[in-house]
């Protein structure tokens, strides 16, 4: 079987992770690296040894044309992942996709329709339902260790360190539920298999007045579809000398018991009717990106389960912006993307 060819477009956000975890495959080729902005430094993308010889490129129309990649991956400013995308998908391209995938509603669908008319697949950089603890706790939901989930609470701080100027215009940056609370909201779906029914949302700016549309606090709670609750709470306040850049935890409450995880911390305990608090054993983290270009190869017709969840999370996010901007509870509408979980973080 023939190899892969994969390029990237862009040289912001998470794209380290994706490279990093594709290191060492035998079954793809990085042929290209192409800008998405003018003053994009392709070196900080040629710095993995799996993208040293790939071509570099300054227009990725050009690229796209020349290449014709199987996969791109796109890491950009927040506003052009959209666009980007929806031309790599008209060119034929698997995505991997910084996120979110829209900063709006039409834009998002533009996006599913053209995947969708295309034949290929679009996944989002949001791997936590393939991490350690993550798979651990949804492994406890599934066996019923906990019975009927009751209540979820997620959080998400990072430190505010260096954050560009287009973090602070809301046209450039979106706000920060789309780009930092969409995973607090990906590890409780991926823990409950449960869909959000409903949505509020608070957030603003209380200590960087330098980037004013850069929320440094946000609050959701949400309606969970079996009857339940989900609160959220993000912050990019974590102090500076804490050891991590992060800080991930997630509790868990059901009939039957209560769980508490750090992802940080690579630990998940349990404490229910039929014992005391003990610290869970837990499973190997998966490969997310890795896994996906394998799956590739016998790629269905209809969008890949991880596909529709970041879809689903992005229109999830812009629905609890719009919530937070109108001031009140909204119900999370379906979308052509909305379809059984059932696949995802196995």
């Amino acid at each position: 079987m023939s190899k892969l060819k994969l390029a990237t477009i862009g040289a912001y956000g998470h794209f380290p992770h994706v490279l990093e975890e594709l290191e060492g495959s035998d079954d793809l080729d990085v042929v290209a690296l192409a800008k998405a902005l003018p003053d994009d430094d392709l070196n900080a993308v040629r710095k993995f040894p799996i993208a040293g010889s790939a071509l570099a490129y300054d227009d990725y129309h050009l690229m796209l044309r020349e290449q014709n990649p199987d996969v791109v991956v796109v890491s950009t400013r927040l506003d052009l992942i959209n666009p980007i995308a929806i031309d790599a998908a008209e060119a034929g391209c698997h995505l991997i996709c910084e996120k979110p995938l829209a900063l709006a509603h039409a834009p998002l669908e533009k996006l599913y329709r053209t995947i969708e008319s295309r034949g290929v697949q679009c996944i989002a950089m949001l791997s936590n339902p393939y991490h350690s603890v993550i798979r651990g706790a949804r492994q406890l939901t599934t066996e019923g260790r906990f019975g009927k989930i009751v209540i979820v609470n997620a959080r998400k701080s990072y430190k505010w360190g260096s954050r560009p100027d287009w973090f602070g215009k809301r046209e450039q940056y979106g706000n920060t539920i789309g780009w930092v609370g969409i995973h607090a909201l990906d590890m409780i779906q991926a823990v409950t298999g449960e869909r959000f029914t409903s949505v509020a949302a608070m957030l603003s700016n209380v200590s960087h007045p330098e980037r004013p549309d850069c929320q440094d606090n946000v609050a959701m709670i949400l309606g969970l579809s079996g009857g339940g609750h989900a609160t959220v709470s993000v912050d990019l306040l974590r102090p500076n000398a804490a050891a991590t850049h992060g800080d991930d935890w997630l509790r868990i409450v059901g009939a039957k018991g209560v769980a508490e995880a750090s992802l940080d911390g690579g630990w998940l305990h349990i404490t229910s009717d039929a014992e005391a608090e003990c610290r869970v054993t837990l499973p190997a983290s998966q490969k997310y990106y890795a896994d996906f270009l394998k799956l590739l190869a016998n790629a269905p017709a209809e969008p890949f389960a991880d596909t529709r969840r970041a879809f689903e999370l992005t229109h999830l996010c812009l629905t609890a912006w719009d919530a937070a901007v109108e001031g009140r509870v909204l119900d999370i509408q379906p979308g052509p993307w909305s379809a059984p979980l059932s696949g995802t973080a196995t």
